[in-house]
């Protein structure tokens, strides 16, 4: 897989990673594998370490001049058995340790004693050369306290040198599980992990920190996995075969009725995008509930789609009546996009919550007035309650105000806010640079594909109707949610390498999205 600047590739010795692991999961994998079955950790490391110069190897000549920075734990113990093997291979290598730890881990000692014997010095600060590669075995997957004083010095020493930079597993400082950074963290051109894909590798800011991600397979027995059951996950090509299935003995109605309750006075683009992604998506039929004001453009730019309009003039109860005819008549609701938060708009999101008997996808606009919503004690009921498959897709700022959580805490863990506010039947796909789909099950899907050109208006527009696409051809609320975050990524990947990330807009996302 090409590794593009802007695009994440993830290695696995050839193949896509599909599962991964926090470090708490990644420590279970680790000590089952060690206590219960038996395999010694010096054998796991030194695997570890031959994993890591074999990597090494295949992409630098052994005239390169390498600087290996440890601590005493176990990451620093790859660090030297990797330092043992560098110079094996005929490379020239300095070991630093920095030592502040004051026990080192038996891992550690074992091979500095090694080291020792084979009169390969560890130097205790860093000398001044031009190294070639600058290599990170300091602080591994158990690092949960932010990196200061002497460590953070020798990490941002590191940082301003020159050659190519190598973090052993995790980047020291990025925290393991959600990819906070710890204070200070190491800026890897080149991550090489063992076993399985952590999950602070892939979530900011921790991923800017990563570079180029490989994952070697150092031979965890897949009991050990098995035992630790790691949920969270990533797709890959092959999961496009996820998409709903077609018949050649088919008509418009076999593959579902998309309504979309969207574009206030003035916002019919918000419309028009949702309404083309969900026919591209594969759905049937269209049709937008929305401001007579919006006819003239929705139905000269999508004339495939059905429109219902209302007048701002129109007495409620005739606006209501007909908006309860069309949730009657369609098979997935999408109520949000350039929806605005009047009181009809209000009024929209209650009366669809109250009437709706299909799968419903809440975004945008839709969001805040049910953030509102839940302050009130009915409205939380009408959210709660709702047993029909429900999907909301906020972004950062629209999940502060639903779930009454600062921006700086849901940034802390977007795993952690998603679980929280997501069940069987309700979907949440928390929108960042990595968005996060769940269930509020253990089963965590992490969308890594896109890029920052689709960091524009419309983008989650487009987002909204391809999930409904998906939904109106029968795919469960879950299936539909992650598939359609990775489509969605997808198309805008596309786009990006024809049209390059300045130029991208939201209407490419839908261009794009056949391929």
């Amino acid at each position: 897989m090409e590794d593009l600047k802007g695009f994440s590739s993830f290695f696995v010795d050839g193949g896509i990673m599909q599962y991964i692991a926090s470090r708490e999961e990644m420590q279970q994998i680790d000590s089952y594998s060690i206590e219960q079955l038996g395999i010694p950790g010096i054998v796991l490391l030194e695997r570890a370490a031959l994993a890591m110069k074999e990597e090494i190897a295949a992409r630098f000549a052994r005239d390169k001049l390498v600087l290996i920075v440890c601590e005493k734990g176990n990451n620093g113990g790859d660090g030297l058995a990797l330092a043992r093997m560098l110079v094996q291979d005929g490379y020239r290598v300095d070991v630093v340790e920095i030592g502040e730890i004051v026990k080192a881990s038996d891992s550690y000692q074992i091979q500095r004693n090694i080291l020792n014997r084979l009169g390969i010095p560890v130097l205790y600060e860093i000398p001044d050369r031009d190294y070639d590669i600058i290599i990170d075995a300091i602080f591994g997957v158990g690092l949960t306290r932010e990196v200061r004083g002497n460590h953070a010095r020798f990490i941002m020493e590191m940082n301003k040198m020159s050659g190519y930079k190598i973090a052993l597993d995790v980047p020291s400082g990025v925290d393991s599980s959600s990819g906070y950074i710890l204070g200070t963290g190491f800026h890897a051109d080149l991550t090489i992990t063992v076993g399985l894909l952590k999950t602070g590798l892939l979530l900011y800011p921790g991923a800017a920190c990563t570079g180029e991600i490989v994952v070697k397979d150092i031979g965890f027995p897949d009991l050990a996995l098995q035992h630790t059951g790691p949920g969270t996950h990533i797709f890959g090509p092959e999961d496009l075969n996820m998409l709903p299935k077609r018949n050649a003995w088919s008509n418009k109605g076999s593959y579902g009725k998309v309504l979309l309750v969207a574009g206030s006075k003035g916002m019919a683009g918000a419309a028009i995008l949702s309404a083309r992604a969900a026919y591209k998506s594969g759905c049937g039929l269209v049709r937008i509930f929305t401001a007579e004001e919006n006819r003239e453009i929705i139905q000269s730019s999508i004339p495939e789609a059905i429109l219902t309009t209302y007048a701002q003039d129109d007495p409620p109860l005739e606006t209501v009546e007909r908006l309860k005819e069309a949730i009657g008549w369609a098979s997935v609701i999408g109520i949000g996009p350039g929806l605005g938060q009047s009181d009809m708009a209000r009024t929209c999101l209650v009366t669809v919550l109250e009437q709706a008997r299909t799968p419903l996808v809440i975004d945008a606009d839709g969001i805040n007035i049910l953030a509102e919503l839940v302050r009130e004690k009915k409205g939380r009921l009408l959210y709660e309650s709702y047993g029909h498959g429900l999907i909301i897709t906020p972004h950062l700022l629209e999940m502060s105000r639903l779930a009454d959580i600062s921006l700086r805490g849901i940034k802390r863990d977007l795993i952690k806010t998603a679980l929280k506010m997501a069940g069987p039947d309700h979907i949440v796909v928390l929108k960042d640079a990595r968005t996060i789909v769940s269930d509020g099950s253990e089963s965590i899907y992490i969308n890594v594909s896109g890029n920052h050109g689709m960091a524009v208006a419309g983008s989650g527009d487009v987002l909204t109707g391809i999930i409904c696409g998906f939904l109106a051809g029968g795919m469960k609320i879950f299936d539909a949610a992650r598939l359609g975050s990775y489509c969605h990524g997808l198309a805008g990947d596309a786009a990006a390498r024809k049209e390059g990330y300045y130029s991208l807009m939201a209407g490419d996302l839908i261009t794009f999205l056949p391929e």
